[in-house]
């Protein structure tokens, strides 16, 4: 299909979805979708666009290996091996969990008396839920959304929407996490 099929909003879509690693809820909201979550789904299935997203990842000619390679060498990032003289990241280092670390973020500033130097330093580790999913999708162990009771609450949250868009999200929301028992805040995106 060419580019000129498409209409204006799944062409930028399409460069969103490029730009943004796949995330098509991102680029149906940036590409100004009224009902992101569904119609980034829905374009993902349209044969056209589809075709020109395959297109324009083949135009990068990017090879499995290439991206495997840069994903284990992102994997293996070490915030230890970058500052290797900062002491927190050299105990995370001699206790064997320096990996752990996702980002640690280091605050300078004047007391009130502007006398000393008041120093604040924050981790935030790795989501190791997060990192169980994506192992579990990659060796094949998804559970099946039908057994899984937020992706049911999320299909239908998102069914409603479609079907009824003059009624309020949250209140939508609300009701849906009722009947499946998961947290209204959860269906948002």
């Amino acid at each position: 299909m060419s580019e000129n099929r498409l209409t204006a909003k799944q062409r930028i879509f399409v460069e969103g979805c490029i730009a943004n690693g796949g995330n098509a809820t991102k680029a149906a909201r940036d590409a100004g979708y009224k009902h992101p979550n569904v119609q980034g789904a829905q374009n993902l299935v349209k044969l056209g666009v589809r075709e020109h997203i395959n297109a324009r990842i083949a135009e990068a000619k990017i090879h499995t290996d290439e991206v495997i390679g840069t994903l284990v060498s992102h994997m293996r990032a070490d915030l230890a091996d970058v500052y290797p003289e900062h002491p927190l990241l050299k105990r995370a280092k001699a206790a064997g969990v320096s990996h752990w670390i996702r980002k640690l973020t280091i605050k300078e500033y004047f007391d009130k008396s502007k006398q000393a130097v008041v120093t604040e330093t924050s981790v935030e580790l790795h989501n190791a839920q997060t990192a169980a999913k994506q192992l579990c999708a990659i060796m094949g162990l998804n559970v099946d959304s039908q057994r899984n009771p937020y992706d049911l609450a999320r299909a239908a949250y998102e069914r409603l929407i479609l079907e009824h868009p003059s009624v309020n999200a949250s209140v939508i929301a609300d009701r849906v996490a009722g009947v499946y028992g998961v947290k209204a805040e959860l269906l948002y995106e």
